[in-house]
């Protein structure tokens, strides 16, 4: 209900600036409870037969209150609330020159001059108001000084009593609006904390969106850089079978290059598909059709999808499995790319006229398949590297064919989600040798 009361008071603007909002509404506290001290005041300066009193504190009543109704107005509030001060002053000071001057009991009311300045107002104004009263106790000293005696105006033989009663009331009022300012100062300090902690939880949650939009766009470039990276051989085998195709005059050559043409084009189309459910996810993960395979007929077809770029560089692909039916549980688009990244890797870094051999071995419950090369091999400080996204090593392609670096990491990702195992082996004499362990169909 004080609430709503101190709000009545002010003019809508001022609802607009928190800080203006807080301003306002302390200084209209301030002036309901002058206003309101004063009156009480009306009643002491009867009692002691003081009539200025009377007058001045009637005059404080109307004043304050008047001072209230202002801020409903759009005068600035600097000067109402320095207005408030000049009231309060006039009457502190005509009361202490016509009550005995520094024998007065209202004479150290002058201190609170500046501490309502330095309240209501600002520290600036409160400074100013200090040393305007500080000038005001030098001139009542100074008359004192000269000699000049000040009227008393209330009646002398009630002077114990004009102290007992008028000085308290110093304390009382600093006291009173002192704890409104705290009030006010705590309220706006509970608002500010709890601002402080909406914006928090604001930038927390922004930082959490931002982490979440990295890593979508991340897993976006990666999905662009696998379509990329995957797409290059089977566009590279169309390419050389096209200008095979070109030269041949064979029909059956021709219809084979074609079969080999809507093969190649089908593992594509196979490709941009899986990549297109990895993006419905928005995750980055792999959408995997599992289903038995004979390990042995995907390398070959593997093998297939490399042989013309190998004959390019005189490079043959040496093939070796002893049993021909091995089952493992995977996605053929996967397992082929695996293959794929391993040979392509085994041709790019062998020099022309060297081997690639290819071994498939069953063990007890997993077999596995070497890709081998005898070309560069892989420095020993570079092996913690192998498998790292867009890792650059020493070895360079012998052609001048392109690495992304993002092959091997490729083939890390696909073997892992099918439960699977890549690894180097350095133990070999010569060039490269990577081997894929998978668990087999019992």
């Amino acid at each position: 209900m004080i609430a709503a009361l101190v709000d009545f008071f002010i003019h809508p603007d001022y609802f607009e600036d928190p800080l203006k909002l807080r301003k306002a509404r302390l200084f209209v506290r301030s002036c309901l409870l002058t206003s309101l001290f004063s009156n009480s005041y009306i009643w002491f300066s009867m009692l002691y037969e003081y009539d200025r009193g009377v007058n001045l504190m009637i005059f404080n009543v109307i004043g304050f209150l008047a001072l209230a109704f202002l801020v409903k107005t759009r005068l600035p509030l600097l000067l109402i609330t320095n207005t408030y001060i000049l009231v309060g002053s006039i009457a502190v000071l005509v009361l202490t020159y016509f009550s005995g001057g520094i024998w007065s009991a209202v004479y150290p009311w002058i201190i609170s001059i500046p501490v309502l300045a330095l309240l209501v107002v600002n520290r600036t104004y409160g400074i100013a108001w200090g040393i305007f009263a500080f000038l005001a106790m030098l001139w009542f000293g100074w008359l004192e000084l000269q000699g000049i005696k000040l009227p008393y105006e209330y009646n002398q033989d009630l002077k114990a009593e004009w102290f007992i009663s008028v000085l308290p009331g110093l304390l009382l009022i600093i006291l009173i609006i002192s704890a409104v300012f705290e009030s006010v100062q705590t309220g706006a300090l509970r608002v500010l904390q709890k601002r402080n902690e909406q914006l928090a939880e604001q930038k927390e949650t922004i930082a959490d969106q931002s982490r979440k939009l990295e890593r979508l766009i991340d897993d976006k470039d990666h999905l662009i850089r696998i379509l990329a990276h995957d797409l290059k051989n089977p566009l590279a085998n169309i390419t050389t079978i096209a200008n095979i195709l070109k030269e041949e005059e064979d029909v059956d050559e021709q219809k084979k290059f074609i079969s080999m043409i809507e093969k190649v084009s089908g593992q594509a189309q196979g490709l941009v598909n899986k990549v297109l459910d990895m993006a419905i996810n928005e995750q980055g993960g792999i959408k995997l059709k599992i289903e038995q395979l004979n390990i042995n007929q995907v390398v070959v077809e593997a093998i297939d999808s490399m042989l013309e770029i190998a004959k390019k560089k005189k490079i043959e692909i040496q093939y070796q499995a002893k049993d021909e039916l091995v089952l493992v549980n995977a996605d053929k688009t996967y397992l082929l790319l695996i293959f794929e990244n391993l040979l392509s890797n085994a041709i790019k870094f062998s020099s022309p006229g060297y081997d690639v051999h290819v071994d498939v071995t069953l063990m007890n419950s997993t077999v596995s398949v070497r890709v081998m090369d005898e070309g560069q091999g892989i420095r020993p400080e570079e092996e913690d590297l192998l498998f790292e996204r867009f890792a650059k090593l020493s070895s360079k392609p012998t052609a001048e064919e392109s690495s992304t670096g993002l092959g091997l990491s490729l083939v890390k990702e696909y073997v892992d989600q099918i439960n699977g195992k890549v690894w180097y082996d350095n133990q070999a004499s010569k060039g490269a040798t990577f081997v894929v362990e998978l668990p087999v169909v019992n």
